[in-house]
């Protein structure tokens, strides 16, 4: 059996879940409000190929990711389908869950598994854990300014 690792981050967002989804799922619009995927283009649906630019520490990469599952306003998932896929496979969950004393409890899991994830996590684990949080973190005030970017 082999190592994996499992990278999670969690906030509380002041917002409704239909607005947090709209947000990650409009994969056009990265490029204005989140730092680790930096661009990226493609329909959020099911089976869908989204292309993806990431900023994992200093290095830029763009890898080819397959939507899984859209359930609007609770769960956007899914996968890299890059050439290190088969010795270290990531599949990315965000889920939105709706709080009763309002907004919304956002979580954002990526589980990498496979023979050389020990490998992944050594070499990316501490830019993953990062950028999951930075993107947290962005999309909160994206979506807490009403979707809206802060001038420069």
């Amino acid at each position: 059996m082999f190592p994996n690792f499992h990278y999670t981050t969690e906030l509380h967002i002041n917002a409704d879940a239909e607005a947090v989804y709209a947000a990650i799922a409009d994969f056009n619009s990265y490029s204005q409000w989140n730092p680790w995927l930096i661009q990226a283009s493609g329909v959020c649906a099911e089976g869908e190929l989204v292309d993806v630019t990431v900023r994992l520490g200093r290095r830029v990469m763009s890898v080819q990711h397959k939507v899984l599952e859209t359930v609007p306003g609770r769960v956007l998932r899914w996968c890299d389908l890059g050439w290190f896929t088969k010795a270290a496979y990531g599949e990315r969950c965000r889920t939105i869950e709706p709080q009763a004393t309002g907004g919304v409890r956002y979580r954002n899991e990526l589980p990498v598994t496979g023979p050389l994830a020990w490998l992944a996590h050594l070499f990316t684990g501490r830019a993953l854990q990062q950028g999951m949080q930075a993107e947290n973190e962005a999309l909160k005030r994206f979506v807490e300014s009403g979707g809206s970017t802060p001038e420069a």
